[in-house]
């Protein structure tokens, strides 16, 4: 894929990060992003809390066995033929984006999947940090409304 990789972020998406950020404050939270690709768009349909018993204000990581079980009830209850996992989110207490190590991870993720995947990171302002990458490479991210 060349240029920007548009993204569509549903209001039930944002509703649910930001409500997740809200509650964890000032923790971080976070989750997973579920959505599809769809004609060069990634669609983010819904987002999944996963909670991290030793989240801390500066950290929040996906504990794998939280995060499947957590996909697995998501999958059965949305019942949406193109679900599937398309990201990560989770918050900083802070108004930072992204972090290096956030980059890092997002960028080694991508390279398991032949779409873009999606991070965003929900700062203490309120603005979501759109982040994606492919096959290892970092994409600029065109955020379009549905």
């Amino acid at each position: 894929m060349t240029g920007p990789v548009p993204v569509v972020i549903h209001s039930d998406a944002r509703q649910t990060i930001t409500k997740a950020a809200g509650h964890a404050a000032p923790l971080e939270a976070g989750g997973l992003l579920l959505g599809w690709w769809d004609s060069g768009r990634v669609i983010v349909h819904a987002a999944v809390e996963v909670v991290d018993p030793a989240a801390s204000g500066t950290s929040w990581i996906r504990r794998e066995n939280l995060a499947q079980q957590a996909l697995d009830r998501a999958m059965a209850a949305l019942e949406h033929p193109w679900m599937g996992y398309v990201g990560d989110w989770h918050s900083h207490p802070a108004p930072c984006g992204a972090s290096v190590q956030d980059l890092k991870s997002i960028r080694m993720a991508s390279r398991a999947y032949p779409q873009p995947l999606l991070l965003i990171v929900h700062r203490s302002d309120g603005v979501l940090d759109i982040r994606a990458a492919r096959r290892g490479r970092s994409q600029i991210v065109l955020e379009v409304t549905a």
